[in-house]
């Protein structure tokens, strides 16, 4: 009897590091994009995972840096001047 014809289109998934994680780290969706193109044929479900990393890490960044600068601009900005 032979196999059936989806066993042969499954690839064996190769092991993928974990300092992957490392790129969309440092470089946010960017690096999120390049280590899902490197590793997408590897290891699918990790690559997809590294993307969303990459998402996820630079909303986070850009909510945490607004966030920032606002309580910064509004505490720390000077009274207004008054004039006699």
């Amino acid at each position: 009897m032979a196999a059936p014809s989806y066993a042969a289109a499954s690839k064996p998934v190769q092991p993928v590091s974990g300092a992957w994680y490392l790129v969309p780290f440092f470089f946010g969706i960017i690096g999120g994009i390049i280590a899902w193109a490197v590793n997408k044929d590897k290891d699918p479900k990790r690559a997809r995972n590294l993307l969303i990393f990459g998402i996820i890490w630079t909303v986070v960044w850009v909510v945490v840096t607004a966030l920032i600068a606002f309580f910064v601009f509004f505490f720390t900005a000077p009274a207004p001047a008054t004039y006699p």
